[in-house]
């Protein structure tokens, strides 16, 4: 499969664009100045058992990269039996200067589905970035299937942010998920990047250079997080909620 790259680099007053990609497929929306919008739309119906999907994405020096989701994410699977797990890894470069606001829609793990996704991001100086990340553990009625999913930011000091998650829908462990299916994040890095506090959703301050708004619940829907303006946020302008 061709990986989707997304790649985003000055020229003169404006960018250039390299996109490309199969599972996933890079659309331009729109394009002013140093500023760009691409959309991420499914090439056909996944994931399904074996798929394979890797994102490579670069932000340019003092670019700014918006990307949206066009469509939600379903992992299938076959069920009663046992295959090789679906996977879904994004690698993000945000260098000097730029920004990246990734409004992403909900990734939902079936009853018979396994996921294994990952998403790394380096940030150069003053970079920032802030993305939404939701994770649905089965569909309605359904209980959800496996999902191992790790989150790695870092900048040339080290580490921001990294954790990871090991779930499973039909072996609910206290302390984790609990009884909840939905976890829904809006994850801020970066010293321009912020979110105000979200009634309903709880704030994570990190160590240094952001925070990571979070919403646990049983129903994607019920989050607070859809009235998050990550625009706003990204570029420290109020609002950054909508009620």
């Amino acid at each position: 499969m061709i990986p989707t790259v997304v790649d985003i680099s000055p020229r003169g007053e404006g960018v250039s664009c390299l996109l490309e990609g199969e599972l996933v497929v890079p659309r331009l929306v729109r394009r002013h100045g140093r500023s760009v919008e691409v959309a991420l739309v499914a090439g056909r119906a996944m994931l399904l058992p074996g798929d394979d999907v890797r994102i490579r994405i670069t932000v340019g020096e003092g670019c700014t990269l918006r990307l949206v989701d066009i469509g939600g994410l379903v992992v299938y699977g076959r069920p009663g039996e046992t295959g090789d797990a679906s996977q879904w890894h994004a690698r993000v470069d945000v260098e000097p200067g730029a920004r990246l606001a990734w409004d992403g829609l909900p990734t939902v793990i079936t009853d018979a589905g396994s996921l294994t996704r990952s998403l790394t991001i380096t940030l150069g100086r003053d970079a920032s970035a802030v993305l939404r990340e939701t994770l649905v553990l089965g569909r309605t009625g359904e209980r959800g299937g496996r999902l191992t999913a790790n989150t790695d930011v870092s900048d040339a000091r080290g580490p921001i942010v990294r954790e990871a998650l090991e779930v499973r829908g039909d072996s609910r462990v206290p302390g984790i998920l609990g009884a909840n299916r939905v976890m829904d994040s809006i994850i801020s890095v970066g010293d321009q990047a912020h979110v105000a506090d979200v009634p309903g959703a709880t704030r994570l301050e990190l160590d240094r250079a952001g925070s990571v708004v979070r919403y646990l619940g049983e129903s994607a829907h019920d989050s607070p997080l859809g009235g998050v303006l990550l625009d706003a946020a990204l570029l420290d302008r109020e609002p950054a909620h909508v009620v």
